[in-house]
């Protein structure tokens, strides 16, 4: 667990499905992963550089295989389901340049 932060909740990520024949996507089937939860507004720069408010921050442990069109699911202790979608993704790095956590903004 990096930095101490305790990886003790689930999210259903939904990889975008692809709308080229030729190039299908492989394992565009929804996957969960360990992450932490937060809820709470954030200002952040999105893909285009335009300032928005994020409603949540998903953090995943080291360097997390998703994109900035794959959709989040949340599930949270009262059994009511939420659903995301990514504003930006930002990577958090050792000084050696590995990556220790991906945060997810999302709203």
């Amino acid at each position: 667990m990096p930095m101490g932060i305790s990886l003790r909740q689930q999210v259903t990520v939904y990889p975008p499905d692809s709308d080229d024949p030729n190039n299908p996507t492989p394992d565009s089937d929804p996957f969960k992963l360990r992450c932490r939860f937060q809820e709470g507004t954030e200002v952040v720069s999105d893909q285009h550089g335009r300032e928005v408010v994020s409603s949540a921050q998903i953090f995943l442990d080291k360097f997390a295989n998703v994109s900035a069109a794959s959709e989040y699911e949340y599930v949270d202790e009262t059994g009511a389901a939420r659903r995301y979608t990514t504003v930006t993704t930002a990577r958090k790095r050792w000084l050696n340049g590995k990556t220790i956590l991906t945060v997810v903004y999302v709203k």
